[in-house]
């Protein structure tokens, strides 16, 4: 008997304008239109963060301001400052109707145009592409939010000054490696004058106008978003660079409140928060991951709310809500950009999908963020991560891993090295696999930050889950040190994961499969941790053991039986923000080595979950089994290695367990019944002779009580998409809520075997 096929809910979704359209020299037009001014003015009578926002806002205009400055404070903080007043002035003129202000802002705007020459600007600026930003900004608002108030002499006099300042940055701009605006460094200051010309599009009669708005636009549209963001969110460089889309996002805004073409939908900066969301750990702090350099509150920067107000966002709006920090971040961004009508909402409230695959490199490889569950300051995270294209601040962490329980950092890293360090991004900063004396990237450009980083890594399989989460990076080619002609790929670096969090004690598998080629070599398996020692011999009698403020985490290995470990405390050289974690090894030599541990979290005081080897498992080669149990659970996991690359696994079979997958598990409870249960990248899974998924491909299967998802093959070495779910499933309870390649499915039965796919 076939079983039953499934069907999909489909959410339609009403996608409405948020902004006001005028004609170029409308003002205020740009980034609001008069007909919004109601609402700003509302806005600025609120409570909360926009109101606060607001009394900053008027606390900097009614500073006394004077534009007596030298050439390098106009270009330095002194400037910056000043900038931002002249903006404050003229937003408050606008919303209170302060005309004795308005004409204060109209002179000081008047005052800097007239002492400050535009190249002589951009000469002092030399190569602080962040110096270039500030006063076309605050003109272009000046412009916009001053033009009805001020003379039509004063609009002769300012718009010729303009379009010299536009001819400078230009100019400048055109001198320099960033002039494409391929990511942060040039988006800065393309994105800048791209809003300044978006000001004076109704005015400027220059004979190189269209040239440098359309030549803006191109660098904007064409290279920054596409090159630096992904549909999901994710920016190459990390959350800590994401938040420069904020001028190439607010020029894009002009464009299309002006009538142009509206690139911000298909950006993947609206979906930033999305992402940042994820990588936020839930005890607090952005993930260490990517670029490495320890982001703190700063990235929750005034721009996401825009992505957040085209979304509707509201777990995103309550995420910012609840870590924005009004001290490190301009004001102004959160007043215009604060989404009216949209209640924060949290994500568990939501209930939000609590792990999600951000792919970076299109059907190749990206970062899998998992935890157990959201608002809960201790909940659980873990973070695996590969890369395969280049990108700036790429940095090496290929097949990397990261790993939160209880509110303590277990397993993580930091950016030890400084960018002038020649280990800055190196293979020695991450958990992963060491080979010989490693310190790859070994001849590394000391400009490039670390970024001739080895690079190349696929993610083979990957099923984000509620119950589980599974996946698998193939990393052999990053073995080949980039910056040496001569060095050579891995014969093999497989690296599965398997995160287990729905529990009293969540824990991770970590296996390797490594073979450097060309005889021996030592190999290094690396776990960083915040502890400053560790106790244990780290076998199943006597794990490793970190302790934290909270919980403890012990780490145990099926292979190699005896670890050879090493433990030392690992400095940084910076005396401003110094860093010092823990560095655990577990040291081999050999032709082909392998790596197996389980690292099991639980709070102090808590009954310890037990970790021990599990069944003999027939069939396949280097296969192995384990056993994690306690409080009424029993994990019964096996794991064999890819013998040839994309041909999957044999049949072998632990116990009551038989499987053909890389790597499977099968929880059950006191009586024995299934509770949940992994299939990573397998056709059959058979649990005391049910069965409990079978598939004509490889697929991945997270089952809990509660949800299920699956996930089709990838096909990541090949550049090619997934193929889409096909299969049969055993759902562990009535009530689980099943999910097929990222869609909730409805209709589905509540007993037996579920179909999916053809």
């Amino acid at each position: 008997m076939k079983a039953p096929l499934i069907a999909f809910s489909l959410l339609a979704v009403a996608v409405l304008p948020r902004y006001d359209v005028v004609q170029p020299g409308t003002h205020p037009g740009i980034l609001f239109s008069r007909a919004e001014l109601p609402a700003l003015r509302a806005r600025a009578k609120s409570t909360g963060l926009p109101g606060e926002a607001w009394k900053r806002l008027q606390k900097t205009a009614d500073a006394p301001a004077s534009s007596d400055l030298t050439l390098k404070q106009t270009v330095g903080r002194e400037g910056r400052l000043l900038a931002s007043q002249l903006v404050a002035m003229s937003l408050v003129y606008q919303v209170e109707g302060d005309r004795a202000l308005g004409r204060r802002a109209i002179a000081l705007f008047l005052a800097v145009l007239d002492k400050v020459d535009a190249f002589d600007f951009h000469k002092e600026v030399d190569s602080d592409f962040f110096a270039t930003e500030h006063w076309p900004k605050a003109f272009a608002f000046a412009w916009d939010w001053l033009y009805e108030l001020m003379t039509p002499e004063e609009r002769i006099v300012a718009l010729a000054r303009l379009e010299r300042w536009n001819e400078a940055l230009f100019q400048h701009t055109e001198s320099w490696w960033w002039r494409e605006a391929g990511y942060n460094c040039g988006a800065i200051p393309v994105g800048a004058q791209g809003l300044l010309l978006a000001a004076i599009r109704g005015e400027s009669q220059h004979p190189e106008y269209g040239r440098w708005h359309s030549d803006c636009f191109r660098k904007v549209s064409k290279n920054y978003f596409p090159e630096t963001w992904r549909s999901s969110g994710i920016a190459n460089e990390g959350p800590g660079y994401a938040h420069y889309h904020n001028n190439p996002t607010l020029f894009a805004e002009a464009v299309r409140r002006l009538g142009g073409p509206d690139i911000i939908p298909a950006s993947g900066a609206v979906n930033a928060m999305h992402y940042l969301r994820h990588q936020w750990m839930p005890q607090g702090g952005c993930g260490p991951v990517g670029d490495n350099t320890g982001y703190g509150r700063r990235v929750f920067q005034p721009i996401y709310l825009h992505g957040i107000r085209e979304l509707g966002d509201a777990a995103g709006l309550w995420t910012f809500e609840k870590y924005v920090d009004l001290d490190r971040i301009d004001p102004l961004g959160v007043f215009l950009l604060y989404p009216d009508g949209l209640k924060p909402v949290s994500p568990g409230t939501l209930d939000e999908p609590v792990s999600h695959y951000f792919e970076i490199d299109q059907n190749r490889a990206g970062y899998l963020f998992a935890r157990n569950e959201w608002d809960n300051e201790q909940a659980h995270w873990f973070v695996f991560t590969t890369r395969h294209d280049e990108a700036n601040h790429t940095h090496y962490d290929m097949n990397s891993f990261l790993f939160t329980a209880f509110g303590d950092q277990f397993a993580t890293h930091e950016n030890i090295f400084g960018y002038s360090h020649p280990h800055h991004g190196a293979d020695l900063e991450h958990n992963i696999v060491i080979v010989d004396e490693g310190g790859m990237p070994a001849a590394d450009r000391p400009t490039s930050a670390g970024d001739d980083g080895s690079i190349y890594g696929f993610m083979t399989s990957v099923v984000a889950g509620h119950f589980a989460d599974y996946a698998r990076g193939d990393a052999r080619l990053s073995y080949a040190d980039r910056s040496i002609s001569s060095s050579t790929p891995a014969e093999r670096a497989d690296r599965s994961v398997l995160c287990v969090k729905q529990g009293p004690a969540p824990y991770i598998v970590v296996a390797d499969d490594i073979e450097k080629g060309q005889g021996e070599h030592d190999y290094h398996w690396q776990w960083y941790t915040p502890a400053k020692s560790l106790s244990g011999a780290g076998t199943f009698a006597g794990p490793f053991v970190i302790k934290g403020q909270n919980a403890q985490c012990r780490i145990a290995f099926h292979e190699p039986v005896k670890p050879e470990k090493e433990f030392r405390l690992v400095k940084s050289e910076d005396q401003r923000h110094p860093i010092e974690l823990g560095l655990l090894r577990v040291n081999r030599r050999g032709v082909r080595v392998r790596y197996l541990a389980v690292a099991a979290a639980s709070r102090l005081g808590a009954p310890e979950p037990r970790l021990a080897s599990g069944p003999e498992v027939a069939g396949g080669t280097g296969v192995a089994s384990l056993i994690v149990e306690g409080e009424g659970l029993r994990d019964l996991i096996v794991w064999q290695p890819e013998e040839g690359r994309d041909r999957g696994g044999q049949t072998i079979v632990a116990g009551p367990l038989k499987t053909d997958a890389l790597l499977a598990m099968v929880r059950t409870g006191p009586g024995g019944e299934v509770l949940g249960y992994v299939v990573g990248e397998g056709r059959l899974l058979e649990f005391g002779g049910r069965t409990l998924v079978r598939s004509p491909e490889a697929w991945s299967v997270s089952a809990g009580l509660s949800k299920t998802m699956v996930a089709g093959p990838r096909r990541a070495r090949q550049g090619l998409p997934p193929l889409a779910a096909s299969g049969e499933v055993l759902l562990p309870a009535p009530g689980s809520r099943l999910w097929v390649d990222g869609r909730l499915a409805s209709a589905v039965p509540r007993s037996g075997l579920v179909r999916v796919g053809k």
